[in-house]
């Protein structure tokens, strides 16, 4: 099990990396899909250059942005609701600031990801170790609903142990 300060550390550190992507792209409206992998890899190098995580975690980390960006913006894109659906719990309950950032960053890789749509399907599968932000994960295997109010680590299923899951827009 990983240590409670490097989650804290690894947390922290997603957080400013989706906080950078939301920063470069507010510089530059309009962007296609390339220029936002491009502002995600300046967010990464630029938490290992100032030493807040290894290039090792820096790699990990900018995937499970890009993997939440993704998987927000598209759900945005093909269904036309809010983003409250997908969160799938009340936005109360979340900091206004990580709503703020997320929102924005998700906004604009939506409009990105219409302009790319003929794109291959990516993987929306999140696994047990792996760092998200807010929003509901559901257990592949027993449908148990996981909620993130901030962003985390994904543990193991509190039901039944498996460590696969899938992203669940609010019913």
């Amino acid at each position: 099990m990983k240590e409670p300060n490097l989650d804290q550390k690894l947390i922290a550190a997603y957080d400013k990396m989706m906080a950078r992507v939301a920063k470069l792209l507010d510089t530059a409206e309009q962007q296609a899909l390339p220029v936002l992998q491009k502002n995600i890899e300046k967010a990464k190098h630029q938490a290992i250059e100032l030493k807040e995580i290894t290039q090792e975690e820096a790699e990990k980390l900018a995937s499970y942005v890009r993997r939440d960006l993704h998987d927000a913006a598209e759900y945005l894109e093909e269904t036309g609701d809010e983003l409250s659906s997908w969160f799938s719990f009340d936005l109360e309950l979340v900091e206004e600031r990580i709503l703020d950032v997320f929102a924005k960053v998700a906004d604009k890789t939506r409009l990105e990801l219409a302009q790319l749509k003929a794109q291959a399907k990516r993987s929306e599968e999140y696994h047990t170790g792996e760092i998200t932000s807010i929003g509901t994960l559901a257990c592949k295997a027993c449908d148990t609903l996981v909620h993130f109010k901030k962003t985390g680590r994904i543990p193991p299923c509190p039901k039944c142990h498996k460590t696969a899951f899938v992203r669940t827009p609010r019913q």
